[in-house]
């Protein structure tokens, strides 16, 4: 039998829900990184980019997470590890729900006007200069944009 809800409930329940709203998202920050994200800090490092990790941003009643923010450049970086990006032969009920949360990541940072760059783990272990290069091309012209 479904629970009925009365005005006080219901007040309750909204009371509850714009309160939370308010609350800031949790501090991620001092989350270990994963190998992966640590090959990319190193590799901003070498490339004298600032940036800072874990960063959210505001969706519907919570927040998205991504990996880096580059300081200075409307750019967000996502690292994608194989196992949750599906690189497997058959696909599952987890990596469905990790692509599902990828589009809305590429959405959400588009909207709030970021450009997201997504690195897959094979791309990094395999294709390391070619990626430094596409965060090298970005950055420079992102600083292009910003002189003008």
């Amino acid at each position: 039998m479904p629970k009925k809800y009365n005005k006080r409930a219901v007040e309750h329940l909204r009371r509850r829900m714009r309160e939370d709203a308010d609350t800031p998202p949790m501090n991620r920050k001092n989350k270990p990184m994963s190998n992966l994200e640590r090959m990319v800090a190193d590799m901003l490092d070498d490339l004298k980019i600032e940036w800072e990790r874990e960063v959210p941003l505001k969706y519907l009643q919570g927040y998205r997470y991504y990996d880096f923010r580059l300081i200075g450049y409307n750019v967000m970086i996502e690292v994608d590890g194989s196992y949750w990006q599906g690189d497997r032969d058959k696909p599952s009920y987890l990596t469905l729900m990790a692509k599902k949360n990828d589009m809305i990541k590429s959405w959400l940072a588009k909207k709030e006007g970021y450009e997201l760059i997504r690195i897959k783990e094979k791309q990094l272990k395999e294709e390391y200069n070619a990626v430094v290069e596409n965060i090298s091309l970005v950055t420079n012209k992102e600083g292009e944009q910003e002189d003008e």
